[in-house]
């Protein structure tokens, strides 16, 4: 897979024309031949496999090159990012699984109408606002604090910032959580449970929310990577230095080792989710170590 997505993003970018030197060509200071010197010192005057061959050979032994932007090594600037994000990413995560559990565990427990209308409109909103809007009314919050409040301000925008990446996955975590709590409690094994004079919200604990828990977990595993994914728009508005502007500027400035290395480390990162999900699904579900 990961061959696969660097193999379609090298070709996508050559057949976008242009390089890192092309915007050069405007400078009249600088001649045609100087821009051309530069090119085959970065290999760029090369055949397109000739070039992929050579990233790749050094993307196996974790040499991912200079940024033609930066100046500096791939390897540590990706990588600095990409724990920026990462950690803004498990805050998303961690919103979004105790508000999805907290609403569709009371949801199962209580029956109560109006948490079901509740669940509902928290799906439809989640779903439904885009991103760039959570992020503009995140920065809109953050703009109201003083600047006598500079900790506080970073803590916040911080919080807001996963806040908004979190929201399509409140949607899609909740939506999938409630409607398995709600087929498995009819299932003959929890009414067992409660023949047995188990009480229910112990009923929900120990036997509901495991069965109802797999489809939750093929979704987590997918979210992982498009948290990365997502983080572009939220991490503009804001004004933060993760892996999602650090992307923005690559591409911006056809930075090709940047733009491969960033792409590469997210395509980890999806490789990394799903396979985290099918372990967990194996701990929760027996017959899948069969």
């Amino acid at each position: 897979m990961v061959l696969i997505v660097s193999m379609v993003t090298f070709a996508l970018l050559n057949l976008a024309g242009g390089d890192a030197f092309s915007s050069v060509l405007d400078n009249p200071q600088i001649s045609p031949a100087t821009v051309e010197r530069l090119r085959q010192t970065y290999g760029l005057d090369k055949p397109l496999a000739v070039r992929y061959a050579t990233w790749l050979g050094g993307a196996v032994v974790g040499e991912l090159g200079e940024s033609m932007f930066f100046r500096v090594p791939v390897g540590g600037l990706v990588w600095t990012r990409l724990l920026s994000t990462l950690g803004l990413s498990i805050a998303a995560l961690l919103i979004a699984i105790l508000i999805s559990f907290g609403l569709g565990i009371a949801a199962a427990r209580y029956k109560s109408r109006w948490l079901e209308r509740l669940v509902d409109a928290v799906v439809f909103l989640t779903a439904s606002t885009p991103r760039i809007v959570l992020a503009l009314f995140s920065l809109a919050i953050v703009a109201r604090v003083t600047a006598a409040h500079a900790e506080a301000t970073l803590a916040m925008s911080f919080w807001l910032a996963a806040a908004a990446l979190a929201a399509p996955l409140v949607s899609i975590f909740l939506a999938q959580l409630h409607d398995g709590l709600k087929e498995t409690m009819a299932e003959d094994f929890v009414q067992l449970a409660r023949a047995k004079g188990l009480s229910e919200s112990v009923v929900i604990a120990r036997h509901a929310i495991r069965a109802a828990l797999n489809p939750v977990l093929t979704v987590f595993g997918i979210s992982l990577g498009g948290l990365l994914g997502g983080s572009v728009i939220v991490e503009s508005v804001l004004g933060r230095e993760g892996l999602g502007t650090l992307m923005v500027s690559a591409v911006r400035a056809r930075d090709l080792p940047l733009v491969m290395g960033i792409v590469l480390a997210t395509s980890m990162a999806v490789w990394l989710g799903n396979t985290l999900a099918e372990v967990l699904q194996a701990w929760n579900d027996k017959r899948m170590r069969a």
